[in-house]
């Protein structure tokens, strides 16, 4: 019962949200973070802002066309 609630609440944040596929991608990043242990945090570089990945992804489909 308790992971319906959260999956039902989850999913009308996610659909509340401005831009969903923002919310998810930062959603994803911050765990990737998280899960990160600070000597791999030291060696890793930053993740790009969803801004920058939507750019790049936006360049790389004209490219391919």
């Amino acid at each position: 019962m308790r992971t319906a609630l959260g999956i039902a609440l989850l999913a009308l944040l996610i659909g509340c949200a401005e831009d969903p596929y923002r919310a998810v991608y930062d959603g994803v990043k911050n765990r990737n973070e998280a899960l990160k242990t600070p000597s791999d945090r030291a060696m890793s570089s930053p993740a790009p802002s969803y801004d920058a990945y939507r750019k790049e992804r936006e360049q790389r489909e004209k490219s391919s066309e």
